[in-house]
């Protein structure tokens, strides 16, 4: 499998339901937190607003056979009613993660292998890399827009664009970014890449890499800014609506707080596991 085929398997669509009722979608994706030589603690990452409020979370999974996706999924029930373990301590970093280690152990012990790939923090810019980073740069978004996936082979969405402000500086203070790309409801979680198929500018070395991929993972979409537009419906008393439009903007969270939850993952009683239990990392 191709490289951006691998990262199509590290993100998937959530489901939100309260009370067996589904109340909103989201997506996901998996990543290796707590990374100790061959261990591994592997979880879900998404926005807390996607699952706050809800009791349990669905995630549509691959079968896997030799290594490969076998085009058979199952739905697997994250039960949350007691709350997501991993919740950024910050309230204002929309951030959260939950375990996937006991998904897989129940699959194997039906005979059963879980198809996935996960992400960790290879893939994440290190404190002093943010200021290299281009002015613009060119960004890959995977995630489930308004809830929509190629449900007949159960795949994200891809979307491109660029960095609306600069990964070098926190977005009005906050440890953030702005992409320029349609952002949907649904899109929240989406992991956020900077993938050079072709070559890129190191601008450590002020060399440019012909020919040499690059991927790292640079944030997680939270939500998109909105404008209001009046409108009008001709009735004898003409009432007033509001219509709320997306204005192809996004905000991220910057990858780097994922080293927090790194932190807090570290701390807990969170049973870590073999790498080859839960599929292969995606590699820079």
């Amino acid at each position: 499998m191709t490289l951006a085929e691998n990262l199509l398997y590290t993100t998937i669509k959530l489901i939100a339901f309260k009370g067996g009722v589904p109340t909103s979608t989201g997506t996901g994706f998996m990543f290796a937190f707590a990374q100790n030589g061959d261990q591994i603690v592997p979880c879900i990452v998404t926005n807390k607003h996607v699952v706050e409020g809800a009791d349990m979370i669905r995630a549509r999974l691959h079968f896997g056979k030799d290594n490969e996706p076998s085009g058979e999924f199952v739905n697997c029930d994250f039960d949350i009613s007691g709350g997501v373990p991993f919740w950024h301590p910050e309230p204002n970093i929309d951030l959260c993660a939950f375990a996937y280690a006991d998904i897989i152990r129940q699959a194997e012990s039906q005979g059963k292998t879980i198809f996935f790939r996960h992400l960790d923090m290879s893939l994440v810019p290190e404190d002093g890399d943010w200021p290299y980073f281009d002015a613009l740069e060119e960004v890959t978004m995977i995630g489930c827009p308004n809830g929509l996936a190629d449900e007949a082979n159960n795949l994200p969405i891809s979307r491109r664009g660029i960095t609306a402000t600069s990964l070098g500086k926190d977005y009005n203070g906050k440890p953030e970014f702005m992409v320029d790309m349609a952002c949907f409801p649904g899109s929240s979680g989406s992991p956020i890449f900077i993938y050079d198929r072709n070559g890129y500018l190191d601008r450590k070395s002020n060399t440019y890499n012909m020919g040499t991929q690059r991927i790292k993972l640079v944030g997680i979409l939270y939500s998109g800014p909105l404008i209001s537009n009046d409108g009008r419906i001709v009735l004898s008393h003409t009432p007033r609506v509001e219509v709320a439009s997306m204005m192809h903007l996004g905000n991220a969270i910057r990858a780097s707080e994922l080293r927090v939850l790194d932190r807090l993952i570290r701390q807990t009683t969170a049973v870590p596991v073999p790498p080859a239990e839960v599929g292969e990392v995606v590699e820079n």
